[in-house]
């Protein structure tokens, strides 16, 4: 689920089923919401992962960690990302 507003495209969250990954799934999602972002006038893209999750997914589609947050549930950090579209 993602939206668009403020010239930015907000991914909220991205699931892909454990059978389905590392099958390229995650990556065409991610490429279409970019480009549906592009053609809404957007030139940013923003999302948000745990340290257990998602962060080197993200990375590797060219985002990069402007952000962290430390101590939920006094153990994770939540690391906030972005990328030019």
């Amino acid at each position: 689920m993602a939206r668009t507003w403020w010239g930015g495209l907000e991914v909220q969250y991205l699931w892909v089923s454990d059978e389905y990954r590392k099958s390229g799934y995650g990556r065409q999602l991610m490429e279409n919401a970019e480009k549906e972002a592009l053609k809404r006038g957007c030139h940013m893209a923003y999302v948000d992962t745990f340290d257990f999750q998602a962060r080197g997914f993200y990375e590797k589609l060219g985002y990069r960690v402007y952000g962290d947050l430390g101590g939920y549930a006094h153990r994770f950090t939540r690391h906030y990302l972005a990328k030019e579209l």
